[in-house]
């Protein structure tokens, strides 16, 4: 009976070991953007990790990689900044659908399910979009 359970965590240790060893797949990117006019239009700024505009997060968010290209907007969607109190220009890429929407202090949340856009308003007037696919799901 020791023997079978010992093998049952040899098996689970191998599993894990296999799994850690493979690259996860993006769960989670973040653009930044700031203000480039007093007109609400915003900028994609490059603060991600070596300058890139874009930064995933892997190993369940431990890990910070730059990877270059922010998806092609399909909307273009108006938000009133709470900190600043002015209208900013939130370039999005919405999948179809309908989410549902979560509204809060400072941040927005377009929930599809398995897939989320949030948009996070900072203090700064800046803003940051995150698109989160999920566990284990490339973007």
């Amino acid at each position: 009976m020791r023997a079978w359970k010992r093998g049952i965590w040899a098996a689970a240790a191998l599993s894990v070991w296999l799994l850690a060893g493979a690259r996860a797949s993006a769960a989670s990117v973040r653009y930044h953007y700031a203000a480039s006019d007093s007109c609400g239009h915003l900028r994609l700024m490059s603060d991600g990790p070596g300058g890139a505009p874009r930064e995933r997060l892997t190993w369940f968010g431990l890990v910070r990689e730059a990877d270059p290209g922010p998806p092609r907007p399909n909307q273009l969607v108006t938000f009133r900044h709470p900190f600043t109190g002015r209208p900013v220009i939130v370039p999005l890429h919405l999948p179809e659908g309908t989410p549902r929407m979560e509204y809060r202090t400072t941040r927005v949340i377009y929930d599809y399910g398995s897939y989320a856009v949030e948009v996070q308003f900072l203090s700064d007037g800046s803003v940051d979009v995150i698109y989160n696919s999920g566990l284990l799901r490339a973007l």
